[in-house]
């Protein structure tokens, strides 16, 4: 009986002993832990370039689709281009050829008989060969025939017109030395006109001077109180036609 109480005590003792620990699941949880703390530092070394990382490539992006070309009508319209128009070649309009001074044989010839009369009113003219006192006022230019319009009676009323020649050059300095005089020149279609008027000292009136000028062959009128019309239009035609 005391074997059996004391195996029954033992039994007690021995349901009463705290049951010892698995040592197992300590060491599991220790490397649950750690695989964590692994886990967490790579992936900070891959987030800051540490743990280098195998190359993948890019997949190649699509190519674009082009444009779809435009479809080509069944029928085009007929578009009609009228032949060029061919203009004709302009001729050349042909330089008209200066008229050639013919100079009167004397002063009768220097204006149309026709108009004689009305130009001069029957003022007597002095010398009609117009030779036996040429005037040298243009030189150097060339005089051929110097006339003049003028009463006996008269103290300076007449007119007097002087013809000649010269190079172009001699009238182009001539009348430079016009304009130095105070003449006033200007064009007359195809000639020259040079012209001064001045006061006939001592008398109260007027001489007008007027030098005309074409190609080689020149006219020169001075008139004091003695006025005309058209004389100009005059001599011109009888020298040049």
């Amino acid at each position: 009986m005391l074997v059996s109480m004391k195996q029954t005590v033992l039994d007690r003792a021995e349901d009463r002993r705290p049951a010892p620990r698995r040592r197992g699941r300590r060491a599991g949880i220790a490397i649950g832990v750690i695989a964590l703390l692994g886990l967490g530092a790579t992936s900070g070394g891959v987030a800051l370039g540490m743990i280098p990382q195998p190359f993948t490539a890019s997949a190649p992006a699509p190519s674009p689709t082009g444009p779809a070309a435009p479809s080509t009508p069944a029928a085009a319209p007929v578009q009609e281009i009228p032949d060029p128009v061919h203009s004709p070649t302009p001729t050349p309009t042909p330089t008209p050829t200066p008229a050639a001074a013919t100079l009167p044989s004397d002063c009768t010839g220097l204006v149309p008989a026709s108009e004689r009369d009305r130009l001069f009113d029957g003022t007597p003219l002095q010398d009609p060969s117009g030779t036996a006192h040429l005037r040298t006022a243009a030189a150097p230019l060339t005089t051929a025939l110097s006339c003049l319009w003028m009463d006996p009676s008269a103290d300076v009323s007449g007119l007097s017109i002087d013809v000649g020649t010269g190079t172009a050059e001699q009238i182009s300095a001539f009348e430079t030395t016009l304009v130095e005089r105070g003449h006033v020149c200007s064009d007359r279609g195809p000639a020259r006109v040079c012209t001064q008027t001045r006061q006939a000292a001592p008398y109260p009136v007027d001489t007008t001077d007027t030098w005309y000028f074409r190609g080689t062959t020149w006219f020169e009128v001075s008139q004091t109180n003695f006025p005309t019309n058209g004389l100009l239009d005059a001599v011109e035609q009888q020298i040049w036609g």
